[in-house]
């Protein structure tokens, strides 16, 4: 039996012949990345501030100001610049990273403040390295990662996908960036996963009440309790 090796951070990985089922109630966490700052996004906040009181500015000498006076000679130079700044950044500024979630539910964002959209690790079709994102697809959606902003949380997809879902990264040279640090990742609870509804991948039957799912714990495939194989369909991990 072969031994796991110790991923970074101090978890062990599950060898190709530890037993890794899984009940949806077991305990599983993820990482909370932050995106950083990067110059060009400054930039693009700045640009921002601008055209906003370029426009405020104009808005004020066309719209606000006193009868008397009449509207500003320069307050339609004024908009049309504020509009300008704002067209601009808007099509070919960077847009702003989002927080990326890394763990047993696999890679996620944070649309809102309570909406976080998720692809499963045993939902991933494929993940795409390039020089300036890491992109995982699923199945009619796909989360892309600024390297810029995200490189710990792109380096923390990596090592987790090629322990789980190995298949899937036979394309995707081992680099430097697997070996970045998890940096100030908050380590974040999840709730037991929602399977109730789902189909069982090995015999395709519906799982109407939960527990009677079982869950690979490597790529978090589900099954129904009477038809566990021996081995994950998706990830190969041992399941008996």
């Amino acid at each position: 039996m072969g031994e796991a090796k110790t991923k970074k951070g101090g978890k062990k990985a599950p060898s190709r012949d530890e037993v890794v089922l899984k009940l949806r109630s077991d305990p599983r966490t993820e990482k909370r990345f932050e995106p950083k700052s990067s110059p060009s996004a400054i930039l693009s906040v700045l640009a921002f501030s601008v055209a906003a009181v370029l426009v405020g500015a104009g808005t004020y000498g066309q719209w606000l100001r006193d009868e008397a006076l009449g509207p500003h000679k320069a307050a339609p130079y004024l908009l049309a610049a504020g509009a300008a700044v704002l067209l601009v950044t808007a099509l070919f500024g960077p847009r702003p990273a989002q927080t990326i979630r890394v763990g047993d539910a696999g890679v996620g964002v944070e649309k809102g403040t309570n909406e976080i959209e998720r692809i499963a690790w045993h939902a991933v079709r494929r993940i795409v390295l390039g020089d300036r994102s890491l992109t995982v697809e699923g199945e009619g959606t796909s989360i892309v990662i600024s390297l810029a902003a995200l490189p710990e949380a792109a380096g923390k997809v990596l090592r987790e996908a090629r322990e789980r879902i190995p298949a899937k990264m036979e394309d995707v040279k081992a680099g430097a960036l697997e070996n970045a640090g998890e940096g100030a990742a908050e380590t974040l609870p999840l709730e037991p996963a929602q399977v109730a509804g789902l189909k069982c991948k090995a015999s395709g039957k519906l799982i109407a009440f939960e527990r009677d799912a079982r869950l690979c714990g490597r790529c978090g495939e589900v099954y129904h309790k009477d038809a566990v194989p021996k081995r994950c369909a998706t990830c190969d991990a041992r399941l008996k």
